[in-house]
């Protein structure tokens, strides 16, 4: 008897699955980038990230990345918000994906200050979408167009669920840490009962709760993915994660996230889950009418999305390559799916010099800086080091050759006694971006090679 060969990997890929699921993704997905841009319009944080702030905190090598001017720059968002309505419908699809990619990467390396993971969640599933046919069902494109059918290629499904997979499995991974398993930073928040802390919370023991949410969130990240790509268990992982969003969208505030995540999972469901729900809505059979080809993708095509998902698996341990603790340095934070893991605190004093005269003093960033920006400032060392350098700037403008910009920065991290972050004896205005490990930065309980009179002037809170 003869045997069917088995297929090949790029055959499984290019094998055809129905697109319902796909596009199901796709109409959650544009519908809610289209409402958090508009959002932003009209809660003002256009002018208040983009406008008001006298600089801002660029990415390293991409300086160039500035604002529009206004009103181009609230332009721009009315243009995301077309754009996701356009990729949520599937009207004119491809040159949707492509300018929603584009003018939301644009958004996103604006400013460091206001990175969130699910902006770069957002960019990354922008970029994929633009390279799948997710409008050739339940879309404006498909009714146009008589010759499309009903099946998309199976990498598509499988790309968009490794993506989701990596968000939880590697936020359960970063909260293999000390401080997390020790129940930090929930434990100092509750403690200190700010202001994010809902009223509940004060009913039960601090030390409790916080080891309570420590090992829950650790466990549902984990568990999530796990539960969702096996078949048998993906509606204990949906009921999981749908309640865990839930919980986080009444006692967090962080945006869209919750609201896009419970729509974007059910992608793990079988790719015609939306037609067997809609038959049994109907509680009559309905035509599938499922094509039995899909547009195949090249070799080419797939080796670079291969390229892409060895850079999701390892970019977020690039910290690894970084000396000390990255809670406390930063240094390998961004692009990690490191998420709600640390508390910090910060006294800090800038101090400028002028070394023809002597003369010093103290520099306030809440003049330049909106309050999104002094929080970070007082957060992460590689803004600080763009903050000096913008100083810098302004003092040779003024006059001032060879300005000296010092910070005497006392830190507390997750409740831990308080230490210096930086070298106080560091000129910033001479060091470089780089990404190589920063000398300047002292790692956690670390003491500066040399004294100085500079580390003994009082400090002044920045911001938690």
């Amino acid at each position: 008897m003869q045997t069917t060969p088995d297929k090949s990997w790029f055959d499984r890929l290019n094998q055809p699955v129905d697109g319902a699921a796909l596009a199901v993704f796709r109409i959650v997905f544009g519908a809610m980038v289209a409402f958090d841009a508009l959002r932003y319009l009209h809660e003002g944080w256009v002018d208040e990230y983009f406008v008001r702030p006298a600089t801002q905190f660029t990415y390293l090598y991409l300086d160039f990345v500035r604002p529009l001017p206004p009103p181009w720059i609230h332009a721009h968002f009315y243009f995301i918000a077309g754009a996701g309505v356009l990729v949520s419908i599937g009207l004119f699809y491809r040159a949707a994906t492509v300018g929603l990619f584009a003018s939301y990467a644009y958004f996103f390396l604006l400013e460091q200050a206001t990175y969130m993971n699910h902006y770069y969640l957002i960019t990354l599933v922008a970029f994929l979408l633009s390279w799948m046919p997710a409008h050739r069902v339940f879309s404006i494109d498909s009714l146009r167009a008589s010759t499309y059918s009903d099946a998309v290629p199976q990498w598509c499904v499988w790309l968009l669920r490794f993506q989701l997979f990596v968000v939880y499995f590697y936020g359960a991974i970063a909260k293999l840490n000390g401080d997390w398993l020790r129940g930090e930073p929930m434990y100092t928040q509750l403690v200190q009962q700010g202001p994010d802390i809902p009223e509940i919370a004060t009913h039960f023991p601090p030390a409790l709760l916080a080891y309570a949410i420590a090992y829950s969130g650790l466990i549902v990240d984990a568990a999530i993915p796990i539960l969702l790509v096996r078949r048998r268990t993906r509606w204990a992982g949906y009921a999981l994660a749908f309640s865990f969003h839930l919980l986080n969208a009444v006692f967090l505030n962080i945006g869209i996230f919750s609201y896009l995540m419970v729509g974007a999972i059910t992608i793990f469901f079988d790719p015609d889950w939306p037609r067997r729900l809609w038959r049994r809505i109907r509680s009559t059979p309905v035509p599938v009418g499922l094509g039995l080809t899909a547009p195949k993708t090249s070799a080419a095509v797939l080796l670079m999305l291969h390229a892409y998902v060895a850079f999701q698996l390892l970019f977020p341990f690039r910290h690894a390559l970084f000396p000390g603790n990255v809670s406390w340095t930063e240094e390998g934070h961004r692009f990690a799916w490191q998420m709600k893991l640390r508390r910090k605190e910060s006294d800090v004093t800038i101090t400028a010099r002028d070394p023809a005269t002597g003369a010093e003093w103290t520099v306030d960033p809440t003049k330049d800086l909106v309050y999104r920006q002094v929080r970070k400032l007082s957060t992460f060392p590689d803004i600080m080091l763009q903050y000096a350098h913008y100083n810098r700037d302004k003092l040779r403008a003024a006059g001032i050759a060879n300005p000296e910009i010092r910070v005497l920065w006392k830190c507390s991290l997750n409740g831990a006694p308080p230490s210096l972050l930086v070298d106080p004896d560091v000129d910033l205005a001479k060091v470089e971006r780089t990404w190589r490990p920063a000398e300047w930065i002292l790692r956690q309980g670390e003491r500066p090679a040399t004294a100085s009179a500079l580390r003994h002037q009082p400090f002044s809170r920045l911001a938690p």
